[in-house]
């Protein structure tokens, strides 16, 4: 008798352990599957959220609902841009007109241009006034805060513009530390000069006004793009640029667009970057800077 219950003892036992052994199975499988829904639960929600945003985003077609792309400048920085009255009109020129125009055709719209003050663009961008900045705009830090960029198209150095009977008297930007600097409201020259000189640093809306202010003495020097300055000196005869003054190589000019307006910038960035490596925005620069030089030698 005493074996026979032993023996029954050890039958339960067992049968206990394989029940449990079989329950312990069953709930990983459960919380295997479990696991794998939230998962894919998950990557469903993040992949609608995505969709969702690209979904609301109808920048690209609103432009080409409207059928016209407004580009807003300011056409006072040759090569890049700047007004022509050749022939009794008014035409904007330059690289950055010449970008704004492929652009426009590759979307299939019209082309207009907004020509203000530089230090308007942004707010103007931020309003909808104008769906696209062009302007020899540098992708800067404190912009991309504001703002979204296409690839850059276009990166050079900064100089110093002076008057050419002071050339030798100014080689870098620490030679003109207590003297007046002229630059341009809210560029990146702008940022720099005021870190270096502070209050010596004097800021002007238009570069031509800035030109003036060089040639009729109220500043010693002025700091400006690469490009510009020397096509500014160019035009005006009494000026010369000092190359390699200490500053650092600009990060390059982009297309602006409004954050948010992900499907025009991801389609302006594409046409960006196809026109910069097929070296069309490098011919038309050539062409530019012949055009902007051949008008002036027509003009005089």
């Amino acid at each position: 008798m005493k074996r026979l219950l032993t023996s029954i003892l050890i039958l339960c036992l067992t049968l206990t352990l394989v029940a449990c052994g079989g329950n312990k199975t069953q709930g990983d499988s459960a919380n295997a599957n479990v696991k794998s829904e939230n998962q894919a639960t998950g990557e469903n929600t993040k992949e609608g959220a995505e969709a969702t945003e690209n979904a609301s985003d109808s920048s690209l077609e609103d432009v080409k609902a409207k059928g016209k792309i407004v580009v807003g400048t300011s056409a006072d920085f040759p090569p890049m841009e700047w007004v022509s009255y050749k022939d009794g009109g008014e035409k904007y020129l330059g690289l950055d007109m010449n970008i704004a125009q492929a652009i426009a055709d590759k979307l299939g719209v019209e082309l207009e241009i907004k020509n203000m003050a530089f230090e308007g663009l942004l707010a103007s961008l931020k309003a909808g006034d104008v769906d696209i900045v062009l302007a020899g705009m540098e992708a800067s830090d404190d912009r991309k805060k504001e703002v979204d960029f296409s690839a850059p198209y276009y990166s050079g150095g900064q100089v110093i513009v002076v008057r050419e009977e002071d050339k030798d008297l100014y080689k870098t930007l620490d030679d003109l530390k207590g003297k007046k600097v002229g630059t341009q409201i809210n560029t990146v020259q702008q940022t720099y000069a005021e870190e270096m000189f502070g209050s010596d640093a004097q800021a002007y809306d238009l570069n031509n006004v800035l030109i003036e202010q060089l040639k009729n003495k109220s500043v010693d020097a002025i700091f400006l793009s690469e490009l510009p300055a020397k096509e500014f000196v160019y035009l005006n005869e009494g000026l010369a640029v000092i190359e390699d003054v200490g500053a650092p190589k600009e990060k390059g000019f982009a297309v602006a667009i409004k954050k948010g307006n992900n499907s025009l910038l991801d389609e302006v960035s594409k046409i960006v970057s196809e026109l910069k490596d097929s070296g069309q925005v490098d011919k038309w620069l050539d062409e530019n800077i012949e055009l902007s030089h051949q008008e002036v030698s027509e003009s005089k």
